[in-house]
């Protein structure tokens, strides 16, 4: 019996007492606050995972960009994409490969052939949420899309990275630019130059490397000052591919040779420099040319001053190191093709890249009009005479070295031909 009753009261001690109550609930408590712990440890690796892989995208994008405002093809856009994606936070054994894309595949931007569209995904493996989750990783991505803007167009462009003087300015020459500037791609110090009492006007000048001489001989109508250690600018016809040499044409080469007064019209063709007449091409008299691709292949071309030359959706190919002199005085109105569906659309010049170092000098009279692309992309260019003065032109010179020596006018409206001005200064913006 008192044993019953002491049993009795330590029951009623226990029910009464709370003292280690606290402790009993933490303990039942306590794997449910380290589960919200490690979950929110884990979401918040997230989150840091997917702003350091947004940071690789950008980079990406931004560094596919760049190659692309240089004219690169998609392998190196690619290539630099890729590498700054792995630089920047993209985990390398863990993530899938890159999806580089030019032009976009999605967003605002698909299809704009002006950007670069990088999406990354990087597959971190679970850690707590392993226990209510089947799936090893969890897929964290991020997207970015560059863009390339701000360019100008420019009418004058010399491509050769090294040379001094790549774009000079000799003598007492003046040279008007309407609407368009002047562009070189040397890394000299003068890799645009100015010599002598010239007197040059264009919108602004940029250069890779330096611009020599400007002071008082250079006049920036939307510039404050030039631009300097610029990027390079692309080649903007280095896709073109050269017409093959047809038949000897030999008619056509009488009747380019005819005497001054003579009075022909001619259709497309191939002028050797085999056969008679040999390697030396003078045309003195009044030539109309009908539309096609004429090619020059290995011959000297003067065209004198006494010639009087018409062209419409012509374009002039020189090939087998055919040189071209057009002397002053000579009367000269040709226009490049203007359709759409021509391989040669806007091209009214364009020389062999495999001759290299050739020189060509180009001169003519107030008469003279040019308009259309002068492609010489390995060659130099003296343009010592003058051109249609007249602000509705569509003249671009792209040549390995450019020297001016004359007075002489260029314009880049190019609208009626279809085609666009090289651009140049350009920015890269990240965009999306």
């Amino acid at each position: 019996m008192r044993a019953r009753r002491r049993n009795i009261q330590l029951s009623k001690f226990f029910r009464k007492s709370k003292e280690g109550s606290v402790a009993v609930m933490i303990a039942l408590a306590m794997p449910v606050i380290v589960g919200f712990c490690a979950l929110g440890a884990e979401v918040m690796y997230w989150q840091y995972t997917q702003r350091t892989l947004q940071g690789a995208a950008d980079a990406a994008s931004f560094s596919g960009a760049g190659q692309l405002a240089q004219g690169r093809d998609s392998t190196t856009i690619d290539t630099a994409a890729v590498k700054a994606a792995y630089a920047t936070g993209l985990h390398v054994s863990r993530a899938n490969a890159p999806a580089i894309s030019s032009p976009p595949a999605t967003g605002a931007f698909a299809g704009n052939a002006n950007a670069v569209e990088v999406v990354l995904q990087d597959n971190l493996p679970r850690l707590f949420t392993g226990v209510f989750f089947s799936s090893p990783s969890v897929a964290i991505s991020a997207r970015a899309v560059a863009s390339i803007a701000g360019g100008r167009p420019a009418c004058i462009l010399a491509l050769d990275k090294t040379a001094n003087g790549a774009v000079s300015f000799a003598g007492s020459s003046t040279l008007e630019l309407e609407a368009c500037d002047i562009a070189s791609n040397s890394i000299a110090d003068d890799a645009i130059d100015f010599t002598g009492a010239t007197d040059v006007t264009a919108e602004c000048a940029s250069a890779v490397g330096g611009v020599d001489g400007e002071s008082g001989s250079l006049t920036l109508t939307d510039c404050a000052a030039v631009f300097e250690g610029t990027r390079s600018f692309p080649d903007p016809y280095d896709h073109l591919a050269l017409p093959p040499p047809g038949a000897c044409d030999v008619a056509l080469k009488a009747d380019l040779s005819v005497s001054p007064g003579s009075v022909r019209t001619v259709d497309a063709g191939t002028i050797c420099g085999t056969g008679p007449g040999g390697g030396n091409v003078q045309i003195k008299g009044d030539i109309t040319f009908n539309p096609g691709v004429y090619v020059f292949d290995g011959v000297d071309l003067s065209i004198n001053s006494t010639a009087e030359l018409r062209g419409t959706d012509v374009t002039f190919v020189f090939t087998g190191g055919t040189q071209i002199h057009i002397n002053g005085g000579a009367d000269i109105e040709l226009v490049a093709p203007d359709d759409p569906l021509n391989p040669y659309q806007g091209i009214l010049f364009f020389a062999d890249p495999a001759d290299a170092g050739v020189d060509h000098s180009l001169n003519g009279s107030s008469a003279t009009s040019f308009t259309g692309v002068l492609y010489f992309p390995t060659q130099n260019v003296t343009f010592a005479g003058t051109n249609d003065a007249n602000p509705n032109a569509c003249t671009l010179l792209v040549a390995s070295t450019i020297e001016f020596t004359g007075n002489s006018f260029f314009a880049s409206d190019c609208a009626s031909l279809g085609i666009s001005a090289a651009e140049t200064a350009q920015v890269v913006l990240i965009v999306e």
